[in-house]
């Protein structure tokens, strides 16, 4: 699933998303929903199983930092270093400051940044949010456990409605507040398989038909702007779909394919790096910005994905996975769940 979620991302950001973009391949933000859902998912998941331990937040904190920081902080010194090299030049943007990358705050910029280092916004709400889910999980009563992932749910999603979607374009604490609902969905999801909670099967049909019915319908009908209302609906799709896979339904062929398992080992850096890549080789070739418009545009971009794909293959396999193999030497002192007394179902995660 992550393999599917990079490649909507890659697709979207160097064939869709440029000047002279090929419309049908602008789904990039489906690709952002499912990104958040599974990070959702993975957090809940591991909260939810080791919440209890003494050690819990120094080792839940380490393992995210070895498996965040060296990547995110060696991609945007890169390319602010390369931005200080060769800028100003037209075809680089202006970044925020380097702070804000730096401390995760460039999601408070107030639009969405530089094109280069725009993904990156995402991984300071997922900071963000990181940050706080484990002391509200911490300090909650076993039993408000379940209600205020809902209630979160719920309020978040309200209050993006009052504020207006237009709020979204990075007013303040705006991202984290429109991005809560999908990566509350995806903690809520792991709640589920975590107490392992059959749905009943009116609500194994009603989930899906309703969320799809107003994902089409809006995207068909109401303007681009209020594609954002949709949001949770297109999150709750891929929860269902992980639900499904973790309560025994066998997972479709497609998702056991080695290209998509190797995509979405690959997906991190990936998503990190592509448009700097992307942009650099277009800017240094062509003396302007990414583009599709000509047949040599087009074969840059081309050279452009593989030399990405590259790059963050060698970033797994060099820095990566040794510093996840690292972070798995720290383990919790104590594997009792909250709620106290529920097993741990048996699943393979990358954590």
């Amino acid at each position: 699933m992550r393999g599917i979620a990079i490649l909507a991302v890659v697709i979207a950001h160097y064939f869709g998303e440029v000047e002279h973009g090929i419309v049908v391949f602008t789904f990039g933000w489906p690709g952002v929903t499912l990104f958040f859902v599974l990070s959702g998912f993975l957090i809940g998941s591991i909260i939810l199983e080791h919440n209890t331990s003494p050690n819990f937040f120094r080792v839940f904190y380490a393992r995210r930092a070895l498996r965040i920081l060296p990547v995110y902080f060696l991609t945007i010194t890169a390319t602010l270093g390369f931005i200080h090299l060769y800028g100003p030049a037209p075809w680089i943007d202006e970044p925020f400051p380097a702070l804000s990358y730096f401390t995760f705050t460039q999601n408070f910029g107030g639009s969405l940044g530089m094109i280069w280092l725009r993904p990156t916004w995402t991984l300071a709400v997922e900071e963000q949010f990181y940050l706080l889910t484990p002391l509200l999980v911490f300090l909650l009563p076993a039993r408000l456990l379940l209600p205020s992932i809902v209630g979160g749910i719920v309020a978040c999603y309200l209050a993006s409605v009052l504020l207006g979607w237009d709020g979204f374009q990075m007013r303040g604490a705006g991202p984290l507040l429109y991005s809560s609902p999908v990566l509350l969905i995806g903690v809520f999801s792991a709640y589920i398989v975590r107490q392992r909670v059959k749905l009943p099967e009116i609500v194994r049909l009603i989930i899906p038909l309703a969320a799809t019915s107003v994902v089409v319908a809006v995207a068909a009908f109401a303007p681009r702007s209020a594609l954002y209302a949709v949001w949770p609906f297109m999150a709750a799709l891929f929860a269902y779909c992980i639900l499904l896979i973790m309560q025994g339904r066998r997972s479709p062929m497609f998702l056991r394919s080695r290209v998509l398992v190797g995509f979405g080992t690959i997906s991190y850096c990936l998503y990190l790096i592509h448009q700097p890549i992307n942009g650099v080789m277009h800017g240094l070739i062509f003396g302007g910005t990414a583009d599709i418009a000509t047949a040599p545009q087009f074969l840059v971009t081309c050279a452009a994905l593989v030399v990405s794909i590259s790059a963050a293959t060698v970033s797994w396999f060099a820095l990566e996975r040794p510093l996840l193999q690292f972070g798995r030497r720290m383990s919790y002192s104590d594997t009792t769940a909250h709620p106290a007394g529920v097993a741990s179902p048996s699943c393979p995660r990358r954590s």
